[in-house]
């Protein structure tokens, strides 16, 4: 449809051309033959009209007033009356007129064409016609034919390489849409899979990134919420099993020492107080344990909430530094505090004091007799900075990455002999966090141990 349309408007345009400079031919002709025509001379309009037929695909007819040929640039209708309905037009009515007819081999009409369409037309000949005026007075016509066939080739060729070129468009178009169907299908498949593989719970299921366009951003987003819910996965799998194993310690140790009670005939008073006494630690481990376990899950589901109002940071670190000093005093440690500035925070004081008091004693614990622990507050731009600083036995730097992992441990052993859970530094990351703080360690093996707590200032 396209095609045919084309080509009827380039045909429409040529065609319409074509009767415009044939025509135009004529009238120059008309006005050429006027002078020559009025003064009978016969000579000089066989010139003319030979010199327009010289190419051999037009010719050229001058008629009298009353249609006689007075010249035929063919000589072959001279003194004849030339009757076809163009010359008769021009010679009546004094207007331009023009028709198309069918020739025979020798090149004479024979009869009109008819031009229903112009991709089908049969014409072969043009015949124009142009009255001649010789002072204002119309005394003749001239008939000019021209051979028009290769116009009608001419289309004929134009439709045949629009409609090669359609097809190659065409064929082109095809191949470039399944080109472009496939780019944009097949990473919607390869995602749409990945979809179903992590819905059956494959969640280290992953998609091939391909370029940068949307459909690879959305397939770099696929793939790191997978990576991010298989490590929360691997996550969760290891809290449950950290936690069960946990619990199931001091459960264990109970279990013992409630058999060896129960199954002991003759037992010593004091014996049977120190099983007592053991038992009593582990329930009170349990239940530091579980009271850690519900604040974690507290904190996860969004449930904690902070009792925010003004506070003084300083006042914190000083009476938490004031709690602790018995406890580093009886095992050796000199505990020392300096106050740079206020630290005037938003934030919840009791959970803040929680957050101090966790990280001094951590420090305490882990720093041997004779050794030192410094707590420092100052200030850096707009955040108040808690520094406690130990000469303790350090955090290995594998283990440095992992001190705030639930349950994680660098020495498992001693750090149940202090009474450590494995969740203090999880609830105080958390504690800071949610106070849009941040905290970190810096370690160096037997050398000591820096904590560094960071908080937003009240802007002033």
């Amino acid at each position: 449809m396209v095609a045919a349309t084309l080509i009827q408007l380039v045909g429409d345009y040529m065609f319409n051309q074509r009767v415009r400079d044939d025509q135009r031919i004529a009238q120059n002709l008309a006005s050429i033959m006027a002078e020559a025509l009025a003064s009978l001379d016969a000579g000089a309009m066989f010139v003319s009209a030979l010199d327009a037929s010289s190419a051999g695909l037009s010719r050229v007819l001058v008629l009298d007033r009353y249609g006689v040929v007075q010249v035929d640039a063919y000589s072959q209708l001279n003194g004849r009356r030339f009757e076809n309905a163009e010359a008769v037009a021009a010679l009546t009515g004094g207007e331009d007129d023009y028709g198309f007819y069918n020739a025979d081999d020798t090149g004479a009409i024979v009869s009109p064409a008819a031009l229903n369409s112009l991709t089908g037309v049969q014409a072969m000949t043009g015949l124009y016609a142009s009255p001649i005026y010789y002072d204002a007075e119309l005394i003749g016509a001239v008939i000019y034919i021209s051979q028009a066939q290769e116009i009608y080739e001419n289309l004929r060729t134009l439709r045949g390489q629009t409609l090669l070129w359609m097809l190659l468009v065409a064929a082109a178009a095809l191949i470039i849409s399944m080109f472009v169907v496939r780019t944009i299908t097949r990473p919607i498949g390869e995602l749409s899979a990945g979809i179903s593989r992590m819905s059956r719970g494959d969640l280290s299921s992953r998609v091939e990134v391909r370029g940068k366009n949307e459909f690879a951003q959305l397939a770099s987003a696929f793939n790191s919420m997978c990576e991010r819910l298989e490590k929360l996965d691997m996550s969760r799998n290891q809290f449950v099993s950290n936690a069960s194993h946990e619990l199931k310690t001091p459960l264990s140790t109970m279990k013992i020492l409630l058999e060896t009670l129960l199954y002991q005939e003759s037992y010593d008073p004091q014996m049977q107080k120190e099983f007592l006494t053991d038992i009593n630690k582990e329930i009170d481990r349990l239940n530091r344990i579980v009271s850690d376990l519900l604040t974690l899950v507290n904190i996860d589901s969004g449930g904690m909430r902070l009792n925010a109002v003004d506070i003084r940071l300083r006042d914190v670190v000083t009476e938490q530094v004031r709690r602790l000093s018995p406890l580093a005093r009886e095992r050796g440690i000199e505990l020392s505090c300096l106050i740079r500035d206020p630290g005037e925070t938003v934030g919840d004081s009791l959970k803040l004091q929680q957050v101090v008091y966790n990280v001094i004693d951590n420090a305490i614990k882990y720093t041997p007799r004779g050794g030192e622990v410094r707590v420092e507050l100052s200030r850096a731009g707009k955040r108040a900075v808690i520094r406690v600083e130990d000469t303790g036995i350090g955090i290995p730097q594998e283990d440095l990455p992992h001190i705030f992992d639930r349950f994680y441990r660098v020495d498992k052993a001693r750090s149940r002999e202090t009474g450590g859970t494995g969740l203090g530094l999880s609830i105080v990351r958390q504690i800071v966090l949610l106070h849009n703080g941040d905290i970190h360690a810096e370690s160096e093996e037997n050398k000591g141990t820096v904590f560094i707590i960071e908080l937003p200032l009240i802007a002033k």
